[in-house]
């Protein structure tokens, strides 16, 4: 009795838990802008508390409707918040959208035929534990295997194997070892499994706290390190980019090329066609540009009309057929906008970097190149000769 009480009064802790993390989370979220993800969480989180409720709910209703009810709970919770986990990270796409569709319905519907054909708890058991591994297996897996995720992700699914692991025992356990287990049995198994849940609510809710810090972290510095117009490094993320590109070149004394570009006459399509138009010229300019970079190229907007490129490991006639590239892709991209089109001079410096040069003096000296090609009639690349 007093084994059968211990189990009982886990269930009041989830509760008690579950009430305590919603009202948690929601006061976290509520000074926050309003996501799908963490309406879901929010979602899933009072699911799984209307599961834990109704398990004790098991003696005062027909055992027919409360434990299809109670399955459909925890199923529906958990899917909720691995929903929720998914958005979070970016990676909820069409296929998964359809893998968890159909986990949904066919967790249903064989649920729904052992609760009416052969409505064994240890069967019922088994089909619920097998199935939650299915529901958590993908996550688990994108957490650990995913080369751009972060520690804290690979630790989170980790545990999502744990819980995993837990899951498939107290399976294999119910179907094998112990044919009476219920959900108020009370060995080892099933201490394990309440373990587990405790993981997964502990886990599922820190997760997702620590992954929205992360995932507003990563929202704040992209809204620092780009330029909204074009998409492109703003001039901070660009000079600083820049730098730790040099210290690698001068590590590894390869050539370095600075590329300085300005818009020739742009004051002038403002002025007759208008800033909207002006806007328009400067995001096709920007993407015409990155179309003919590759992707070891930095590219950024340093304000206004004024752009720059860094080239590593070309030498100066490699890196002239480059900049001659760009300024005739310029020349020659469509414009329907402005019939007559616009062009871009371009200041260029290639030097092999030491220890005494900085982007900023990289800067000046291509912009002395700029300067010149603008005084020479615009519409051409110039080089400055650094002399060592």
């Amino acid at each position: 009795m007093s084994s059968l009480l211990d189990i009982r009064t886990l269930i009041y802790l989830f509760i008690f838990g579950n009430l305590f993390m919603l009202l948690l989370i929601t006061n976290y979220r509520s000074t926050a802008v309003k996501d799908i993800a963490s309406t879901l969480f929010i979602r899933s989180k009072q699911v799984q508390l209307l599961f834990w409720c109704s398990i004790l709910m098991w003696d005062y209703l027909p055992h027919a409707l409360s434990i299809p009810l109670s399955n459909a709970l925890i199923l529906g919770g958990c899917c909720l918040e691995i929903t929720a986990l998914l958005l979070m990270m970016g990676v909820l796409g069409p296929r998964i959208k359809r893998y968890y569709i159909i986990l949904s319905v066919l967790s249903t519907i064989s649920f729904s035929i052992i609760a009416l054909f052969f409505n064994h708890s240890n069967l019922r058991i088994a089909c619920n534990s097998l199935w939650s591994i299915l529901f958590i297996v993908y996550p688990a897996y994108h957490l650990t295997v995913n080369k751009r995720a972060t520690p804290l992700q690979k630790i989170l699914g980790v545990l999502f194997y744990v819980f995993a692991a837990i899951m498939l025992m107290r399976a294999l356990v119910a179907l094998i070892w112990e044919p009476e287990m219920n959900v108020f049995s009370t060995s080892l198994t099933q201490y394990l499994y309440y373990l587990g849940m405790y993981l997964l609510f502990i886990v599922g809710a820190a997760g997702f706290i620590l992954l929205s810090n992360e995932h507003s972290y990563v929202k704040l510095k992209r809204i620092a390190s780009y330029d909204d117009l074009t998409g492109i490094l703003n001039r901070g993320a660009f000079l600083q980019e820049a730098e730790i590109k040099l210290e690698k070149a001068v590590r590894g004394q390869e050539y370095f090329s600075f590329l300085l570009l300005d818009l020739d006459h742009f004051k002038e399509v403002n002025d007759t066609y208008g800033h909207d138009t002006g806007d328009n010229v400067l995001e096709e300019f920007a993407s015409t540009i990155k179309d003919h970079l590759g992707n070891g190229d930095l590219f950024g907007r340093l304000g206004g009309e004024e752009f720059a490129v860094i080239l590593c490991g070309l030498d100066e006639l490699s890196c002239d057929q480059k900049a001659e590239a760009l300024r005739e892709a310029i020349m020659n991209a469509p414009t329907p906008k402005i019939p007559q089109g616009y062009t871009v001079s371009i200041g260029v410096i290639t030097i092999m970097p030491d220890q005494d040069i900085s982007i900023n003096k990289l800067y000046k000296l291509s912009d002395k190149a700029l300067y010149q090609a603008k005084q020479e009639g615009r519409n051409r690349v110039i080089r400055y000769r650094y002399i060592y």
